[in-house]
């Protein structure tokens, strides 16, 4: 059966000075594609729900924004994400790195982009080659890809899969696409559990993540136990 799969991130991927952010974090969401138009009916309920309270329907529904938002705030991520895990086939997968633990100076210098595409690589080669995931169509948000002439994202990800597929004798269907996250529910889907597990290791708040915790399938923690 194929898998759809939802690429986010939360933090940021930069080791300059200037960063704000201590950890860098990629989640995926998997999910049977039989049941990928659950994630879009549970989520249109839930939208229409805060709309009707008052949100401005022309703006895009973030777990970030409705936080700050006090009349919406953590109750409403709490009912969005409490919905979301019903569903039977998804799972959540992530790869999280405390980059004040990375000491490589190659690796910290290099272009922009290439410790993203790094990491990405390592959760989705796991999911695939240790999971199962042999015939999956990966959609991420077109707005955070592809920000300079070095980073090809696509194609290092399709070098590094189907080059291992190579190795390892096996046949892999694989598929990836940029769409715009205002247009695709599992890409808002995705947000609120990045959200909900960078807000955990970033923040120390994990009344969001232990919501999930029964959906999760890979957790990859680099350099962030004390």
């Amino acid at each position: 059966m194929m898998k759809r799969l939802f690429l986010d991130e939360s933090g940021e991927c930069s080791f300059a000075q200037s960063s704000n952010c201590k950890h860098f974090l990629i989640t995926i969401l998997s999910v049977d594609s039989s049941e990928n138009e659950i994630i879009k009916d549970c989520l249109k309920r839930k939208f229409a729900g805060l709309i009707r309270k008052g949100w401005d329907k022309t703006k895009e529904l973030k777990a970030y924004d409705l936080y700050r938002n006090k009349k919406y705030g953590a109750e409403s991520i709490k009912e969005v994400i409490q919905s979301l895990v019903r569903i039977k086939s998804l799972e959540i997968s992530y790869l999280i790195v405390n980059k004040d633990k990375i000491t490589n100076e190659s690796f910290k210098n290099a272009e922009y982009g290439i410790a993203y595409n790094y990491f990405t690589g390592v959760i989705l080669s796991e999911l695939v080659f240790e999971d199962g995931f042999h015939n999956l169509y990966l959609i991420h948000d077109i707005r955070n890809k592809e920000t300079h002439s070095k980073k090809y994202f696509k194609e290092h990800l399709e070098t590094k899969i189907l080059g291992k597929a190579l190795e390892k004798g096996v046949s892999i269907e694989i598929q990836i696409e940029g769409l715009a996250s205002d247009k695709c529910y599992g890409l808002s889907a995705v947000d609120f559990f990045s959200w909900a597990i960078f807000r955990k290791f970033e923040h120390s708040d994990d009344r969001f993540y232990n919501l999930l915790v029964g959906k999760l399938k890979r957790r990859r923690e680099w350099y962030v136990k004390k």
